[in-house]
């Protein structure tokens, strides 16, 4: 650790994916998913966030092909239905307000 930057961890609760499927309602369309795909409620009980994906895109989710792409699009405020998710959110905005 230095005491001269400042430093946080945060980690996706089960899976990153399980952001996405916080705003699926965002990624309509991307990759195949269905235009009317819905947020589900329950979405941090899923413990297969990639195969969640991977049943619903067109071709079988591979974080590799398909990661950059859901990040540049998915909704950063729809995602913050994720406990995980809104600590990264206040915890970047709280060292970006700093500077």
């Amino acid at each position: 650790m230095r005491d001269d930057v400042d430093m946080f961890v945060a980690l996706a609760y089960r899976e990153f994916e399980s952001w996405f499927i916080a705003a699926a309602r965002s990624l309509q369309g991307c990759f195949g998913l269905p235009l009317d795909l819905n947020t589900v409620s329950d979405f941090e009980a899923i413990r297969d966030a990639k195969g969640w994906l991977s049943e619903r895109m067109e071709v079988s989710y591979d974080p590799v092909a398909h990661q950059l792409a859901f990040v540049r699009r998915f909704d950063l405020n729809a995602a913050r239905a994720s406990r995980s998710f809104e600590r990264l959110y206040v915890h970047l905005n709280r060292l970006l307000m700093a500077r």
